[in-house]
């Protein structure tokens, strides 16, 4: 081989190197940016059926019963399929109807107001405002549901979260959390129904 040819040659192999580093540091750049959401540990996540309220009632056939027998009625949302779940039991304890009333609102329970405090803490875009020990965090007392909404339409568990200062009074951040996808959803929300800032993470 010419020296020629051995110069032109090492002058290709520089520039295949060089090109590579810059693809390698493209990447590591492009996996920084992608891993902002890596803060959130989903492990937590609510899963399969919580139950909001348990009430006895009378019985659909009532009439056919004794008049100091009631059954019991069970109403909870189901994190598998989405969907609010009424279940009543006759007095023996025996499931005798289910239903799925789809504009069903329901109260939040304690599990649910936890997560939803821990996926604002976690959450990068707001865990630095509210992860102080002066700041109160308060929940929204039912899902939140608004047709049309991008994230907290139907089949989605939304729960306002509001953040405040001096014993309360002054709020400083209302979020909303939506337990179905397990993640903020608008880490700065407007109560007028304006959201000031869309999430762009993805699960």
């Amino acid at each position: 081989m010419s020296a020629s040819n051995r110069s032109s040659l090492l002058r290709f192999a520089g520039h295949c190197v060089i090109a590579v580093s810059f693809g390698l540091a493209a990447c590591a750049s492009q996996s920084t940016r992608d891993g902002a959401g890596d803060a959130i540990d989903h492990s937590g996540r609510m899963r399969g059926y919580v139950e909001s309220s348990r009430v006895t009632d009378f019985c659909p056939d009532q009439s056919k019963r004794r008049d100091d027998e009631r059954c019991v009625v069970t109403r909870g949302w189901d994190y598998a399929r989405g969907q609010n779940i009424v279940r009543t039991f006759d007095p023996s304890g025996n499931l005798i109807a289910t239903q799925y009333p789809p504009g069903a609102d329901l109260s939040l329970t304690e599990p649910e107001r936890q997560r939803a405090a821990e996926l604002v803490k976690m959450d990068p875009r707001t865990r630095d405002i509210v992860n102080k020990p002066d700041v109160m965090l308060w929940h929204g007392g039912f899902a939140m549901r608004e047709p049309g909404d991008p994230f907290c339409d139907r089949g989605s568990r939304c729960i306002r979260v509001i953040a405040a200062v001096n014993n309360g009074d002054d709020v400083i951040l209302h979020s909303v959390v939506d337990l179905m996808s397990d993640r903020v959803v608008y880490p700065d929300y407007v109560p007028s129904g304006r959201k000031a800032v869309h999430s762009s993470l993805e699960h």
